[in-house]
């Protein structure tokens, strides 16, 4: 018998295996399917514009109301008092006061100028303020009470006889206010702005993006894909209104968000091509680059995103439509810059460089050096991180400071702009007519056949509401429905909705008058509407501000652990973008809550930010931060991957980025810096709050902060404990 050793025995050869393809990505396969993928692109926008044609169904005025007033609210809409909708001619000395041979002229002239006008079914007798200044004439319309496109119409027609009695007249301020003007005249002035701020808007985005690519064509891609994507949003947002009534500002908020998130998506992944390509690589080549680098950088910060906007889910009410829109539309753009965009790359080619402008179109493809501005600035902080970092963080928190002391509130005309005729007709009349301004209503639901009885206890109630020390006027006004069944009275109070005693007039009332009623009308509804909605919704909306900055919070942390590996890194996205929405409310707020700047800005100051504000600030701001913030971060991965030391990763990563992030973020602030140059104040704080929150995070935050912070963290930025899932490789 013969033996073997080990190393004559014959090796056992496995059967050779066919080599295995590459996956293609998602971005290389729409590079290779162009036609297909864009043709699918034009079929669902084409789509989505169908469905936005059958128009958005939004909700009603009591739907967005919570609580108390929400009922006092339903039972109104559902009543009919037998009342029609009124116009409101305010007239004042200009000097001392109306004599009563003056006022009676007045009248009668008052009197022969409207009664004849089509839409006018009385003219009331004029009433004097208790000065003798102001005299007040009530003109009611022969238009039924919900139908605003007539009494809007109506409205205006009696503004230029307005127009006349006032030329007439020069020794006397003449005004006119009600519904109907005050629509007609806020309306013309907010299209107005609305039109200057498109015709600015888009010229600057352009210019902003020809200097960011240097060619025309390149510069008109991210616009198209931000615009179709805000197209297809709106269309399913449309279609699910059907169903789900949404917020009457979905649009606003879908169209705001989608170009802002559209424009910055495919600028990263288009530059990042153009870098790729001008280190030689081909078309096809610098397509796929693209997708797996920054294309996934992309979709890591609309994940981000879209958890963000969440958050409004959690506020529920008239939060949850504004979230279905923002997640929509955010969901979209993701998927248009890894489909449409590589297809859209792939036929243009070397042809979306076409149109170069002079100068510019040579430099905007190259890689941005170390020793650029900003690649030397991320050099220094690298080299002392904790000095930089400490002086970033107080610089960041020195700014959030005065946000401690932000007093939110809904206002009501006093947030319009001041310089309107109506606007100013209605503050010189709930001055010398308080009973005309702000009221609370006191609202009773009961059987018809108790009708007397409600009027009777309502009107005992007078007293104590008077007692209360908030209501003003001389004596009780109850309406009572044409079938009986809900009785209000009005119970006039000296503030502005936007004023804090305003709340407290509530509270009062629901303190001392609700319980009189309610114990003498067993099994009655009673409920506060009037001021009491603006008071209850501003309250409901700030307790909702810090569940939604929770549940945000936590589930960015899970999104960044997964996707980067790293819980530091983790940690330190979240405490990053809350110092940078920090500083945002504290300049706002600094701003707003202050006279300082109002011959700056052209505004009056009302001592309050509009109480929606603070929690649509933080999901908005929050997401755009995270665009930013994923793309440097991803950046800086790469360098470290190739074998950079940490430090070194993180200056190369930051020097490669900026041009990208600086020009993403020029958009966003010259957009948004557009809002306030608006005449409403409410539009006018959340464009300075989104400008300045925006700019700090793009310079403090992203090129001092963040590097300073990678620096500090080292390896530990990069690596991943062992209970990490590997998904983020």
């Amino acid at each position: 018998m013969t033996t073997t050793t080990n190393s004559e025995r014959p090796r056992l050869v496995p059967p050779a295996e066919p080599p295995r393809r590459r996956r293609r990505s998602m971005a290389s396969w729409c590079a290779d399917h162009r036609w297909s993928t864009l043709l699918a692109a034009v079929l669902v926008l084409a789509a989505g514009v169908v469905l936005l044609g059958g128009g958005l169904q939004t909700t009603t005025g009591a739907e967005q109301l919570v609580g108390d007033s929400r009922k006092a609210s339903e039972l109104l809409e559902g009543a009919d008092f037998g009342d029609k909708p009124v116009e409101h001619i305010v007239i004042s000395a200009r000097r001392g006061t109306l004599s009563t041979e003056q006022t009676a002229t007045i009248g009668e002239q008052i009197d022969q100028a409207y009664s004849r006008v089509a839409g006018v079914a009385t003219v009331g007798e004029p009433l004097v303020s208790s000065d003798g200044r102001t005299l007040l004439a009530t003109i009611e319309l022969d238009v039924p009470k919900d139908d605003d496109a007539r009494i809007d119409a109506t409205a205006e027609a009696l503004l230029p006889i307005t127009d006349r009695f006032a030329a007439g007249h020069p020794d006397l301020e003449v005004g006119q206010t009600g519904q109907g003007s005050l629509n007609v005249g806020v309306g013309e002035q907010i299209e107005s702005d609305l039109k200057l701020a498109e015709m600015v808007s888009l010229p600057v985005t352009l210019a902003i993006l020809l200097l960011a690519f240097g060619s025309v064509v390149a510069a008109f891609v991210p616009v198209l894909l931000g615009v179709a994507a805000v197209g297809t949003a709106l269309g399913v947002t449309a279609l699910i209104s059907q169903s789900y009534p949404v917020d009457q500002n979905t649009q606003s908020l879908v169209l705001l968000i989608g170009l802002a998130v559209g424009v910055d998506y495919a600028l990263f992944v288009i530059r990042r091509a153009r870098q790729e390509r001008a280190h030689g690589l081909p078309v096809r080549e610098t397509i796929r680059v693209a997708g797996a680098t920054a294309g996934r950088a992309v979709i890591i910060s609309g994940i981000t995103v879209v958890v963000s906007m969440a958050g409004m889910l959690v506020a529920g009410g008239l939060y949850t439509s504004l979230a279905i829109g923002a997640m929509i539309v955010v969901a979209v753009a993701v998927i248009a810059s890894a489909t449409v965009l590589p297809a859209i790359q792939s036929l243009l080619g070397d042809k979306i460089d076409r149109l170069r402008l002079p100068f510019v179109g040579r430099r905007v493809g190259r890689e941005a050096s170390v020793n650029g501005p900003w690649g030397r600035l991320a050099g220094a902080v690298t080299r002392r991180p904790l000095i930089w970092a400490l002086a970033a963080t107080a610089l960041l928190v020195a700014l959030a400071v005065p946000a401690a002391s932000m007093r939110t509130s809904l206002p009501g005309v006093e947030s319009l702009p001041q310089d309107l005729p109506q606007v100013r007709a209605t503050m010189t009349m709930t001055e010398a007519f308080p009973q005309e301004g702000s009221t609370i209503a006191l609202v009773v639901g009961a059987p018809a056949s108790e009708a007397p009885q409600v009027r009777s206890v309502l009107e005992d109630a007078w007293p104590a509401a008077q007692g209360t020390g908030w209501v003003a006027g001389e004596s009780a006004e109850v309406q009572t429905s044409t079938d009986g069944t809900v009785s209000v009275m009005h119970l006039p109070i000296a503030y502005e909705a936007s004023d804090e005693r305003a709340g407290d007039a509530v509270e009062a009332v629901r303190d001392q008058v609700v319980p009189l009623v309610e114990r003498e009308l067993p099994g009655a509804a009673v409920h506060l509407g009037g001021a009491a909605e603006g008071t209850e919704l501003s309250s409901w909306m700030d307790s909702r501000l810090l569940p939604v900055v929770g549940f945000v919070l936590a589930l960015t942390f899970v999104v960044m652990v997964l996707s980067f590996g790293s819980p530091s890194l983790a940690l330190a996205t979240v405490l990053l973008n809350l110092l940078s929405v920090g500083a945002g409310y504290g300049v706002m707020t600094l701003i707003f809550q202050n006279t300082w700047a109002e011959g700056l800005l052209g505004f009056t100051s009302i001592g309050t930010i509009a109480s929606w504000l603070p929690l649509l600030m933080f999901v908005i701001l929050f997401g755009l931060s995270m665009d930013y913030h994923v793309f440097v971060v991803s950046r800086v991965r790469e360098a470290w991957r190739a074998g950079h030391h940490p430090k070194d990763a993180v200056r190369l990563g930051v020097a490669r980025s900026a041009g990208t992030v600086t020009s993403a973020a020029a958009v966003m602030v010259a957009v948004f810096a557009i809002f306030a140059t608006m005449s409403v104040l409410e539009m006018k704080q959340l464009g300075v709050g989104l400008a300045t929150a925006v700019f700090i995070d793009a310079t403090v935050v992203r090129g001092i902060l963040l590097p300073a912070v990678l620096a500090v963290l080292g390896e530990r930025a990069h690596r991943k404990p062992r209970w990490v899932p590997a998904l983020h490789d």
